[in-house]
């Protein structure tokens, strides 16, 4: 169940607060999210994290630290006496933030809504954190894993047009919700040659009727169930709830693929995974859209 909460904080964006970023010695750092978890932790700074969200388990070792709580409603009273010097997080726990800094505990909001983001992400906590170099070097580690696959798929011939689909109904296609052009699942969609059918909407995350699909309709559909356990029956249930929308051309040629990496939702380090399984996705139609010719 608190993964569909996770989900929910993708659809919610408020604006934080400008400020400038500054180098501190902050030794007691609280994480509001998971992908500034993983990004100390890819750094090699998390003897400075004392806590971080419920929501925040990779790398495993997270699990060990102390947990304050959802991202939406963590435990203030807890949080105030673990007495941190520096909390990071995202827009989504602006909130809290005003919060904290009512308290004189500094917070520092950084976004996560594109894939630009991770990389500011890292140069802003590279920066707090006194690892400047530790940052460069992750960043080009995850730019030259992204390239790699972006240059294998240019070697394919189609680059389909896809609808990113991140949440429905449980066993029905009934508010399905999908992902925008303004997103990180869209820009590694897009950085791989894909194409996604829904990029012109103005929302980052959008509720669509069955109506708008089936006008738009996709070459493929691609699903996340974020840590779903996934097997040969649950990926034909799959397929018979889809069938519902039997005139979409995804479903008539059974181009429905679906995510559950419990990186997928999460832009992180370990964003280069989400490129890999895109790169397989379009591997697999080019080869199957030759077989049908």
């Amino acid at each position: 169940m608190k993964y569909i909460w996770f989900i929910c904080l993708l659809i919610l964006f408020i604006a934080c607060k400008q400020q400038p970023l500054q180098q501190t010695t902050a030794q007691r750092i609280i994480s509001l999210s998971p992908h500034v978890t993983e990004i100390i932790y890819a750094l090699g700074q998390q003897k400075k994290l004392i806590a971080v969200s419920d929501f925040c388990n990779y790398p495993p070792q997270a699990n060990a630290k102390e947990h304050i709580g959802g991202l939406l409603n963590p435990n203030l009273e807890k949080l105030l006496g673990l007495k941190a010097t520096l909390f990071i997080g995202t827009p989504a726990s602006y909130d809290l933030a005003t919060k904290l800094e009512a308290q004189h505990i500094r917070t520092v909001l950084l976004p996560n809504d594109r894939l630009n983001d991770l990389f500011r992400s890292i140069d802003s906590i590279g920066v707090l954190l006194n690892c400047k170099k530790e940052a460069i070097r992750l960043s080009q580690t995850i730019h030259d894993s992204l390239n790699q696959y972006a240059s294998l798929s240019r070697q394919l011939k189609s680059k389909p047009l896809a609808v990113l689909v991140i949440g429905r109904d449980p066993g029905s296609v009934r508010k399905i919700t999908i992902s925008g052009g303004s997103t990180f699942l869209s820009d590694i969609w897009g950085l791989i040659g894909g194409q996604n059918i829904f990029s012109s909407l103005a929302m980052k995350y959008s509720q669509i009727s069955k109506e708008a699909l089936l006008d738009k309709n996709p070459d493929l559909i691609i699903e996340f169930k974020f840590k779903e356990e996934w097997n040969a029956d649950r990926q034909r249930q799959n397929l018979n709830e889809w069938e519902a929308l039997n005139r979409l051309k995804a479903v008539q040629q059974k181009n429905l693929f679906v995510l559950t990496g419990d990186y997928t939702l999460i832009p992180g380090p370990r964003i280069y995974k989400l490129a890999a399984d895109y790169y397989q996705i379009m591997k697999k139609y080019n080869i199957k859209m030759k077989t049908t010719l």
